[in-house]
């Protein structure tokens, strides 16, 4: 251990140690020496010059081409937790997945079509397997390990009991098992679901015998038979990804690819004499408009019988399987069938629809928008909008008030440094620019306020003891934005996590108020219909109301969201924040404004305000405390309306 410090300590040596610029990978920061440690930790261990490190949501070691990934998992921790952290996954997979775990007999299991959660587990219990190892050979490796274990271990238990009240049976019995591998005294199973009681006592009793286990195969077997007692069970499979097993990347040869090769043999196996062979130079053309697309059979024979001949193009050469077949086919007319172009209808179909599934981001395959619109208005709802509009009638006065008379003042202002009018009295530019502007006019066009708002909700749950004063704040957006004539919407989004499934992830969009409404007198009680409900998928929901957005005309247009932490749905965790980013990033490209309002609490931790100050940069406004939201709001409704006049 102590030649590999020296080796580590040279090469940084060589790499100067005044290295304080940071590296931007997704959404974490991440400082450029510890980064060059733990790529030359990895080269070091794995005795490998050509391994790389890189940054990923899991970790886990690609053989081909050699690239070593360290989990995000350990950012926003302690300093000596971080460092430890990412150092076990270096010590790992540099040296215990390359080292310790057999890659044939992971493909294998790969290759079959195994379960997400049985995928998970045998990379949880191998790595459980070859931890010990690691040690063994390595023992400085110790301390990171042992940091890895109590870190891990919080963060499964805690998982563990949300899994469980979220009903998903599979995950929590994953966080079970990495507890009872990773105890350190004797471990009790939770009370995780009825269904999974009597099976219990068998996933216990096998899991305990991992620990016996000499190879990779003995892990596979006895993942294999966990998860297919979990299979019987008929439970859902994994929502959440917590481990990945290695890969081993395969390009395509180009004869897997060539479409202009045969892959069946010829029933027969003949071939034609040199001699039979004809050649002709006449050209015959196929090609034309309608039928560009060149998949299909359409001027070709599906030949199962013939003889292999050696022409190719305009020469001559040895023929083989590949080759077409000449034969002689003989028949009558009859009328063409459509079935190849019926194919081809469906191909295209199919890629049409996989464009459109793939048009909201990656992150977001498989979710479905689901429109709702408000009923009507109960008699407590009303009279509570009644309520809210009467707290905020005052504030809303003042900013009507102040954007009228900024617009009566643009109304009647002299325009001045102009091309054409009335002559002006200061003419000293006339000698001193090469093209003066000299003239004025006393009145400007009547203009209005050119704009469209938009305000987006987070309805998650998290929200329940914050929900009726983002409802007060909603009501001075509508009161005044309604005041001054100005078109907007107001929409709660969340995710319904009840009938989610692992094609379709429905999220729910309510309009309290629409656009075509948002004028109207009776408009602003169905307001109060706003609610928590479930999770919160942010970069999905911004990008159906810049769609939105849009689709109207004016030149101004504004999308704010009021949320209360990160993004947060299924398969959303882990990339939830760089996918909502790169949504902010798209409206901006296309002219539109976007706000977020930060509705936090006292205890407040900086790392998820800067969380949201990496999604939306400069736009990111935090309110400390939900009960000065209406005092944020105003000053930034006031700013953006002064804008778009």
């Amino acid at each position: 251990m102590m030649s590999e410090n020296r080796q580590l300590l040279e090469m940084q040596r060589k790499r100067g140690s005044n290295m304080e610029r940071f590296i931007q990978f997704n959404d974490e920061t991440v400082n450029s020496a510890f980064w060059m440690e733990l790529s030359d930790l990895a080269a070091a261990v794995a005795n490998d010059t050509n391994m790389k490190v890189e940054f990923g949501p899991l970790a886990y070691l690609q053989y081909e081409p050699a690239i070593l990934y360290v989990s995000h998992f350990w950012q926003h921790r302690s300093k000596q937790e971080e460092i430890d952290g990412m150092k076990s996954d270096v010590y790992l997979r540099a040296l215990g997945t390359k080292s310790f775990t057999n890659a044939e007999d992971i493909q294998c299991f790969i290759e079959k079509k195994q379960s997400f959660f049985a995928r998970q587990l045998l990379a949880l219990a191998e790595d459980v397997r070859i931890e010990p190892l690691c040690v063994q050979t390595r023992p400085g490796t110790k301390r990171a390990f042992e940091t890895r274990k109590s870190v891990m271990r919080r963060y499964h238990e805690g998982q563990m009991t949300v899994n469980i009240a979220k009903g998903f049976y599979a995950d929590a019995v994953y966080n079970a098992l990495y507890l009872l591998w990773q105890a350190d005294s004797p471990f009790e199973w939770p009370q995780i679901s009825p269904i999974m009681d009597d099976a219990i006592p068998f996933i216990d009793r096998t899991a305990r015998s991992l620990f016996d286990v000499q190879s990779t195969a003995d892990v596979i077997r006895h993942v294999t038979n966990i998860s297919d007692v979990i299979n019987d069970l008929d439970v859902r499979d994994m929502v959440n990804e917590y481990s990945h097993l290695p890969e081993c990347q395969q390009e395509e040869s180009a004869a897997a690819v060539d479409p202009g090769r045969r892959r069946d043999p010829l029933a027969n196996d003949d071939e034609q004499e040199e001699k039979e062979n004809e050649q002709f130079d006449e050209l015959f053309s196929t090609w034309h408009r309608e039928s560009e697309e060149t998949r299909g059979t359409f001027m070709q024979f599906e030949l199962e019988q013939g003889t292999k001949t050696p022409m190719m193009g305009n020469t001559a050469r040895e023929g083989d399987e590949g080759d077409a077949a000449l034969a002689s086919v003989q028949g009558q007319s009859k009328r063409a069938s459509r079935e190849q172009y019926n194919r081809l209808l469906v191909e295209r179909r199919a890629a049409a629809e996989q464009s459109d599934d793939n048009r909201y981001g990656k992150e977001n395959k498989g979710a479905k928008a689901l429109f709702e619109s408000p009923r009507t208005p109960s008699y407590e709802e009303r009279e509570q909008y009644r309520l809210l509009k009467e707290e905020t009638a005052s504030v809303v006065r003042k900013l009507k008030r102040m954007i009228e008379k900024s617009i009566e003042k643009k109304k009647t202002s002299p325009r001045t440094n102009l091309l054409t009018g009335r002559l002006g009295r200061h003419l000293i530019r006339f000698y001193t620019d090469d093209n003066p502007r000299l003239f004025y006019k006393k009145q400007e066009p009547s203009r209005e306020i050119d704009a469209a708002f938009f305000l987006l909700i987070d309805s998650s749950a998290s929200m329940y003891d914050k929900m009726n004063e983002v409802k007060k704040s909603t009501v001075l957006f509508h009161e005044t934005l309604k005041a001054l004539r100005v078109p907007h919407e107001i929409t709660g989004f969340w995710e319904d996590t009840a009938t989610l499934s692992a094609a379709v992830k429905p999220n729910h969009f309510l309009t309290a108020v629409s656009f075509e409404r948002s004028y109207q007198s009776e408009s602003g009680p169905q307001i109060c219909q706003l609610r928590p409900e479930e999770d919160n998928r942010d970069g999905f929901a911004l990008r159906i109301a810049i769609e939105k957005m849009e689709r109207r005309s004016e030149q101004r247009k504004f999308l704010i969201v009021f949320s209360d932490g990160e993004p947060s749905a299924a398969d959303y965790d882990k990339n939830g924040v760089l996918d909502t980013h790169e949504a902010v990033l798209h409206a901006r490209k296309k002219g539109m404004t976007v706000f977020n309002i930060f509705i936090g609490n006292e205890a407040l931790d900086e790392a998820r305000q800067q969380t949201m100050k990496t999604i939306y940069g400069n736009g990111s406004i935090i309110a400390p405390d939900v009960s000065e939201l209406p005092a944020v709001l105003t000053p930034i409704l006031k700013k953006l309306l002064f804008e778009s006049i």
